[in-house]
């Protein structure tokens, strides 16, 4: 098949989309299928390894095209004199919304009409505009288009009623949990939703080394709570500082390991988390650990290190973090919302709390941490489910079958580009 993914950023951009597409197009390249991927990321021709990356290459049997100055063009446009009010007189309500979520690219439209792709695999429904002028080319052009949404289902551009009518249009839809695939067909006419999930690569969790990470941190054999991720208010961060407040109270030895990009020190950090990290006492920050770089063969021995994890997010449309907790051992905790739920088995592989409540949070924790053979046997069985359902490989088997089902569809859903909402 030739495939073709539409994504706002892609690698070296970190982030589960950009992780999911990824791995699925190396994997599916490896598989023999001609992969392309259009990225309208101007951050994507940022320095990688000292050099600038380029605008085409081809990266691990996969083409790579990235379309440069989408984001800094569509707020130059934005920020013209009068442009809001042109824009109103000839765009309807949602299809306003969707074009100032941004980026809109001429050049990514024409990209994508001329691809002579098989299956279109569009990633990330966030940026809004970007599924809407695809979607005007599958009106024009002969391809079957499938939509990756990456639903955060909680948050309010999900239930944006244009973005449902174009789901509908779509020849097949791939989501990441039960709980995704019924936010969509609840509100659309969306048929051929598929569960394909996220996954991880067993190959990277082989010989991790937590020993060395506690003896770089001088964490000695203190009990350790986890988070690997962005730092940001909705994936839980500050409820997260919140409840170690609480659990300092009851056993001070424990420790708070956050590890990922906009940690204060940073410079560019989540203003709640900055104000969190502010409201911190010194006694209280001497017993944080930040680490804001490493690479991805760093990531095993961070899990590893920890004895908790907890990510308590308001915003997932999966939680990869969350399997590559579970490939240590380590139990987890997280939100009782959403597509968490439908990750997280509570009381078998993990804790589900209450969103945004930083003392059933701490309580949670407290348990875990002096029930040692309780968070061994959530590890092991966290383990288990992560190897036999959310590995790559079985990932990319569902997203291959998905794309072989709807392979030749597009000619027959075709409509007039006036139609496409």
């Amino acid at each position: 098949m030739r495939i073709l993914h539409v994504v706002s950023d892609y690698h070296p951009a970190m982030g589960g989309a950009e992780l999911f597409t990824k791995e699925v197009s190396e994997r599916l390249a490896a598989r023999g299928h001609e992969v392309t991927v259009l990225a309208l990321n101007s951050r994507g021709l940022a320095a990688r390894d000292g050099e600038r990356l380029q605008s085409r290459e081809i990266v691990n049997g996969v083409r790579v095209r990235r379309i440069d100055g989408t984001y800094q063009l569509h707020a130059r446009m934005l920020n013209t004199r009068g442009a809001y009010r042109a824009l109103s007189l000839v765009l309807s309500g949602d299809r306003l919304q969707m074009f100032l979520a941004g980026p809109c690219s001429l050049r990514a439209f024409m990209f994508t009409l001329f691809a002579r792709a098989d299956v279109v695999g569009l990633v990330n429904w966030y940026h809004g505009s970007l599924a809407y002028q695809t979607c005007l080319a599958r009106g024009i052009r002969n391809f079957s288009l499938v939509g990756i949404p990456l639903l955060h289902t909680e948050r309010p551009w999900a239930s944006v009623p244009l973005l449902s009518r174009l789901l509908a249009r779509c020849d097949g839809v791939a989501v990441m949990t039960d709980h995704e695939r019924i936010f969509i067909e609840k509100r659309c006419k969306a048929s051929n939703v598929h569960v394909v999930a996220a996954g991880i690569e067993p190959g990277m969790f082989l010989q991790p080394d937590g020993c060395r990470i506690r003896r770089i941190h001088s964490l000695g054999e203190a009990p350790v709570v986890g988070y690997v991720g962005r730092m940001s208010a909705t994936k839980g961060v500050v409820t997260l500082i919140e409840a170690m407040k609480i659990v300092w109270r009851t056993l001070p030895a424990a420790r708070v390991l956050l590890a990922g990009s906009g940690l204060p020190s940073s410079g560019k950090s989540d203003a709640d988390v900055a104000a969190a990290f502010a409201r911190l006492s010194e006694d209280e920050r001497s017993r944080v650990v930040s680490i804001s770089r490493f690479d991805d063969v760093e990531k095993a021995s961070i899990f590893d290190a920890i004895d908790v994890f907890a990510m308590p997010s308001v915003a997932e449309s999966f939680g990869i973090a969350y399997l590559e907790a579970w490939m240590c051992g380590k139990a987890v905790v997280g939100s009782r919302f959403g597509s968490t739920a439908c990750v997280i088995q509570d009381g078998i592989d993990g804790t589900l709390v209450t969103p945004d409540d930083p003392q059933e949070l701490a309580g949670a924790i407290l348990r875990l941490l002096s029930d040692r053979e309780l968070r061994e046997r959530m590890g092991r069985a966290g383990r288990a489910k992560t190897l036999a359902s959310f590995t790559w490989e079985r990932v990319v088997d569902r997203v291959e079958a998905l794309y072989e089902r709807t392979r030749g569809l597009g000619e027959r859903g075709r409509r007039p580009v006036g139609a496409v909402a």
